[in-house]
């Protein structure tokens, strides 16, 4: 029996020896998910996931000036590409691991209802809420939806803008603005201090998808692409369904091995 004891400390601590920590640097609106997903991941393997939440150029740009970051999750494909032209990436990793849609919400209380991107032009809509679109890509979608509708001018002065998409659901959630634009996960993770007025055909912006790949600076490659490797998982895909994101599109990029 101690024997047997021994044997068993010894597989623990040996495992512990092995289990490593990573840096995910995230973008916002992933947070709920990422949260629930490394925590079963670390239940399951041992192995800590840190999470360092920012909307998605906010990150890129502290990846590009050195922060000890091993996997980026971008909510674009600009972040990933502009850090690819800079050589920091490890190119073979790179997948999408989600799918997202823009919606356009008002505050639960809220007696004004724009069912549209183009009836925020309406002199009721006083204050529209985005992400700024040069580093939160949610922003950046929001704007393309204003050009295509035809209203970017008549909308400009309206316009308060979020650091990231969470503080623009803040915007909204506390009636500071008469509508926002956010993703659907966003709106969901909010329950009923919004409504969702109306989601923004996926035509008229970028495709809003979550590429991510491991950063070649780091020291921990092998594990941070096991990571990315469990979100692209059944395990993983279904802990970013539960929060409201749509699957990788098909087909998707170069399986990680």
């Amino acid at each position: 029996m101690k024997r047997s004891i021994a044997m068993i400390l010894a597989a623990l601590l040996s495992s512990a020896m092995y289990a490593e920590s990573i840096t995910v640097a995230a973008a916002i609106s992933l947070k709920d998910a990422l949260t629930r997903a490394s925590a079963q991941y670390k239940t399951e393997t041992g192995e800590s996931v840190e999470l360092n939440w920012g909307s998605s150029g906010q990150l890129a740009n502290q990846i590009l000036n050195g922060a000890p970051v091993d996997l980026f999750i971008s909510a674009a494909e600009k972040q990933i590409k502009d850090l690819s032209k800079a050589g920091i990436l490890v190119e073979t990793t790179r997948s999408i691991v989600a799918t997202n849609s823009l919606v356009l919400i008002v505050p639960s209380e809220s007696k004004a209802s724009p069912d549209s991107v183009k009836a925020l032009a309406d002199g009721r809509v006083t204050r529209i809420a985005i992400g700024e679109p040069e580093s939160v890509p949610a922003g950046r979608y929001a704007e393309q939806a204003f050009d295509h509708a035809g209203i970017a001018d008549a909308v400009r002065d309206k316009l308060i803008l979020g650091t990231n998409v969470r503080q623009v659901l803040d915007y909204v959630e506390r009636g500071e603005v008469s509508a926002g634009l956010v993703y659907a996960t966003d709106a969901k993770s909010a329950g009923d201090k919004v409504r969702v007025t109306c989601t923004v055909d996926a035509g008229v912006h970028e495709a809003i998808v979550y590429p991510a790949v491991v950063v070649k600076t780091s020291a921990k490659q092998e594990a941070a692409a096991r990571f990315l490797k469990y979100l692209l998982s059944k395990k993983g895909q279904a802990c970013l369904r539960e929060f409201g994101f749509a699957p990788p599109p098909e087909p998707t990029t170069k399986a990680i091995k």
